[in-house]
């Protein structure tokens, strides 16, 4: 919910209660099992480490699955891997919060990192609503998790893990084509269905190659939308989701020793009415779901990624150098109108409203025409108050990593080493859109809403809270800017001092930076604008220590210290008027402008036994 939900969150519970989120079963939704899912362990080659190794090789804790795995499974995006990955979990609420081992953490900088290929696309959480980007499973060669600490190798954010996709690679020598259909039914709802085609060809064999994806994917809605004053349907099967996913790739080997990989690849996700019904208007029994929520909200998500590496093979080793470029915007948002009725009954009048409140577990009451004329005589009447609430979230994530790593995979010493930069520019942008406020303080109150959104200045005088001149209609807004700059040095080396017991030992040193501004006003704060500004630079030392015995070929065993590590950040002004209380249990005046980094140190006794 909105910023102001810090100190008010008991205002809403009522409000709350009428919802209830549990869609029902799809026809068609159990994958029948097949031999490859549930046989034994097949051998996977992952890259966790940077380098090809077999997953049962590599002492991490990494759950790997490959395309036929996830086909097999009915995997379509990350909520269906987490079913099938221990120690991980992801909030579906509208986050896509990822908690590896319990490490998570709704503010600040992501504690898992997520990663594209070699591109890096986790966000900040700069206030509410941090919906993580999460690509969909259409033609992915595997998607890895990496459970503990990442710092060495995948730098700041990945504190708990990371996860990475890992997509179908074009090839200079061999021609192929994967396609998925589906169609699926759904109880009282509509019908679910997805098409999609990828086409690998060399177009010069040895020297140049191509690989194109195209998919389009439409979950069936279930729940009814209906208007919460008429109760008139205003949208049958509201809450459908559609998907689709483009991808260019190409290969060119110009001379030997030397690669070229452009990729881009584009997402479009959107869904229509995100809500839960509402249980006194749905009868589950013969499947009619309603949802009465006053603001249809949609969820827009669009992001790309262009990206370029270069592999060069320098004989004694190999110089890969990954550039990429990640753009994406989405706006999602919560019920303003049913935050904003529980909100008011407290502030308007000053006092608790007597009579009915303005909304609870049974609906929205407002005031009848004929009580409106007693409260305020000669006004219009207001019979459908709505405040829809917003929220932008846009992402510019430029990364740039040149490692460079040993050629023999044989060598008793096998290493790899890296510089990485990365600039990330985010914005936020919060608005509970209220141009009813004053028409509502009328209806309910009897005075406008400059009577009842007041605050005392600093010469004592009583001055009204008005609309910021930028946002003119919003009662509530909170608008966020940030970068995030890192400039790293890493590396990673592991020696076998037998056939049998072998040693790693990585570090990184990280330079941080973070800067920010933010402004956020409107009558709700009791407040003129309040901004806040600066910025927060820090250093990290990430260090990794592994120690693996392979006692046969089957059975290996191993020990690993490994350090997390993810920056500070900022806090958003904090409404003082309504929070004061809050500020005095904690012993301050006002909220602190930055918080600190963290870190996590995990130490791990394993073994992979096949």
């Amino acid at each position: 919910m909105g910023n102001t939900t810090t100190c008010t969150g008991a205002l809403i519970a009522a409000a709350a209660s009428i919802l209830v989120a549990a869609p029902p079963l799809a026809s068609g939704a159990e994958v029948p099992a097949t031999d490859e899912a549930t046989g034994p362990l097949a051998e996977i080659v992952i890259t966790a480490t940077r380098k090809e190794e077999n997953l049962s090789r590599v002492p991490i804790s990494v759950t790997a699955l490959t395309s036929e795995m996830l086909d097999a499974r009915g995997i379509k995006d990350f909520q269906d891997v987490a079913r099938f990955t221990p120690g991980v979990q992801i909030d579906n609420t509208g986050t896509n919060n990822i908690a590896i081992r319990g490490i998570a953490s709704t503010g600040g900088a992501g504690t898992t990192g997520i990663y594209l290929d070699d591109s890096p696309i986790q966000m900040r959480a700069l206030a509410f609503n941090p919906d993580e980007a999460l690509p969909k499973s259409f033609d992915l060669d595997r998607v890895e998790v990496l459970r503990g600490p990442q710092g060495t190798l995948f730098g700041a954010g990945s504190e708990g893990g990371t996860v990475r996709y890992i997509t179908t690679q074009p090839s200079l020598t061999v021609s192929s084509v994967y396609s998925r259909e589906e169609i699926s039914f759904t109880q009282g709802g509509r019908p679910s269905y997805e098409a999609g085609v990828a086409a690998g060809i060399p177009i010069v064999d040895g020297t140049f190659g191509i690989r194109v994806t195209a998919w389009y994917r439409q979950d069936g809605g279930w729940i009814d939308h209906v208007d919460p004053y008429s109760m008139a349907v205003t949208e049958n099967a509201a809450n459908y989701d559609q998907t689709k996913v483009v991808r260019i790739a190409a290969v060119w080997a110009p001379m030997d020793g030397l690669k070229i990989t452009p990729s881009f690849y584009y997402q479009d996700r959107y869904r229509n009415n995100v809500e839960a019904y509402w249980t006194g208007l749905s009868n589950p029994g013969s499947n009619h779901y309603v949802n009465a929520d006053p603001d249809e909200r949609n969820d827009p998500d669009q992001y790309w990624i262009a990206s370029l590496k270069v592999e060069g093979d320098l004989s004694f080793a190999k110089l890969i150098s990954s550039t990429s470029y990640f753009n994406r915007s989405e706006e999602t948002g919560y019920e303003g109108t049913i935050y904003n009725l529980g909100f008011y009954q407290t502030f308007l009048n000053g006092t608790p409203l007597t009579g009915p409140p303005l909304i609870d577990g049974s609906g929205i009451h407002l005031p009848s025409c004929a009580q409106q004329q007693v409260t305020a005589p000669g006004q219009p009447c207001l019979t459908n108050y709505h405040a829809p609430a917003s929220v932008d979230n846009t992402q510019d994530n430029f990364a740039q990593e040149i490692r460079l790593q040993g050629n023999d995979p044989n060598a008793r010493l096998t290493w790899t080493t890296g510089l990485f930069f990365g600039m990330n520019h985010q914005k936020y942008l919060e608005q509970i859109h209220d141009p009813q406020l004053n028409a509502l303080s009328l209806a309910v109150a009897g005075v406008p809403y400059t009577q009842e959104f007041t605050y005392t200045n600093n010469a004592g005088a009583t001055v009204p809270v008005l609309y910021d001149p930028n946002y003119p209609i919003d009662s509530y807004f909170l608008s966020t800017q940030s970068t995030d700059k890192q400039l790293a040095v890493f590396g990673e080396g592991t020696y076998n001092f037998t056939d049998q017991w072998k040693t790693t030992i990585g570090m990184r040193y990280s330079a941080t930076e973070f800067s920010f501004s933010t402004l956020t006003g409107g009558p709700q704060l009791f407040l003129n604008n309040q901004a806040n500004e600066g910025d927060k630079k820090e250093r990290s030392f990430t260090p990794k220590v592994s120690i693996d015995y392979q006692y046969d070929p089957h059975n290996l065993y191993y020990f690993t210290y490994a350090r997390g590590f993810r920056p500070g950040g900022a806090n958003n002004p904090v409404p003082q008027a309504a929070c004061a209380q809050d500020f005095a249990n904690f012993g301050i005046t006002s909220s602190p402008a930055t918080f600190n980094s963290d870190t996590v140190d995990s130490f791990e006794v394993g073994s992979k036994n096949n």
